[in-house]
């Protein structure tokens, strides 16, 4: 049986935004058949960087007919910056990209940021495809269209809203991960079931053995019901006016812990997981959480053992989260959960944010 004469497989789901609504695929050995399931306009660009070139980008770039031109970028936090993206640009207008061109994005949630980033501004902007290859673009950074790079005075200050024309999801990639990184996923997925999906939550605390184990069973259970979680959050609030802020739980402080930290020595997805703990003190603290909720949260979260932190100055760190874009005016906001399942978006005040961070440094 050759590759055409396999049916093509239906999308898990479909995200329907304001502006764009696209197809989210979910499976095993997705990797050989993304071509298959687009039909291009024009000519496609895989970006992605050397390392997961030979194991993920040829095979993409080889299931189109004829097959993508690959563009090759640096690996690590400190190449999202706005000369990464420049230099894709560089690149796409060096091999003849024009407006019908497609860029087709392998990677964790860096590469698909930057490169995202860089097609959102390419001839105003061209047709974007995520191919995310860690566990923490599946079920988040991949999702929802927001495609940013770095400043030196904050994380993702630079940036954008452009919806992907689809995602593909191929859960067989994520055996490859260091521990790190599935954690750091997993981290993210967690957070998913603090905000809207109390199942979702009990798979974590039921199933840590298995999960870690990365069983396939249960791993794609957690991918799904993960993306579910976002994908109707996006689908309602896409430019994160309302709805949308509570996908930010855990990331005021986790930024400024990831800024302090010069994004070194820490994955995002554990400083979420720092910054989630954060969060549930202030919670309870303003009496939105009652002290068995945090302990059970608190306990999760540590049974999947997110990196300790290094000695940090508190005011480094919240000198850092006041540069944090989910701010307004002179207001600070953090995203609070009440129970399992469900979180607030809440207006604190500094001393409720030091109070938080001192929690976790201590």
């Amino acid at each position: 049986m050759t590759l055409d004469s396999v049916p093509r497989m239906q999308p898990f789901i479909t995200i329907k935004q304001a502006s764009a609504a696209y197809p989210v695929y979910v499976g095993r050995d997705l990797l050989d058949q993304v071509g298959r399931h687009l039909s291009p306009a024009g000519r496609v660009f895989v970006i992605t960087s050397e390392g997961l070139r030979r194991r993920f980008g040829d095979r993409v770039a080889a299931s189109f007919d004829p097959p993508a031109d690959i563009v090759v970028i640096g690996e690590g936090e400190a190449q999202k910056t706005l000369a990464t993206a420049d230099a894709i640009v560089t690149a796409l207008l060096d091999r003849g990209g024009r407006r019908d061109s497609m860029a087709v994005v392998v990677g964790g949630g860096m590469i698909g940021d930057t490169a995202g980033f860089a097609a959102s501004i390419f001839l105003r902007g061209i047709d974007l495809v995520h191919v995310p290859t860690t566990l923490l673009a599946q079920v988040d950074s991949s999702l929802g269209g927001k495609v940013a790079v770095n400043h030196p005075r904050g994380k993702n200050l630079v940036g954008s809203f452009h919806p992907p024309r689809a995602v593909f999801a191929d859960t067989s990639v994520l055996a490859t991960l260091p521990k790190n990184e599935i954690r750091s996923g997993l981290f993210e997925a967690l957070k998913g079931g603090v905000i809207g999906d109390g199942s979702l939550f009990e798979l974590f605390e039921d199933r840590r053995n298995e999960i870690l184990a990365l069983q396939s069973e249960v791993l794609d259970q957690l991918v799904r019901r993960a993306i579910r979680v976002k994908a109707e959050i996006v689908s309602v609030d896409e430019r994160e006016a309302d709805l949308r802020r509570l996908l930010n739980y855990g990331h005021t402080i986790a930024h400024g812990i990831e800024a302090a930290m010069q994004y070194r020595g820490i994955t995002h997805g554990e400083a979420v997981a720092w910054g989630m703990i954060a969060a549930n003190a202030v919670a309870v603290r303003r009496g939105i959480l009652n002290e068995e909720l945090r302990r059970r949260i608190d306990s999760t979260i540590a049974a999947y053992e997110p990196s300790p932190l290094p000695r940090l100055d508190p005011a480094a760190v919240l000198s850092a989260a006041e540069h944090d874009k989910k701010n307004t005016g002179s207001a600070r906001i953090m995203v609070l959960p009440r129970a399992i399942g469900k979180c607030e978006v809440v207006e604190v005040s500094d001393e409720d944010v030091k109070f938080g961070i001192e929690a976790v440094l201590r």
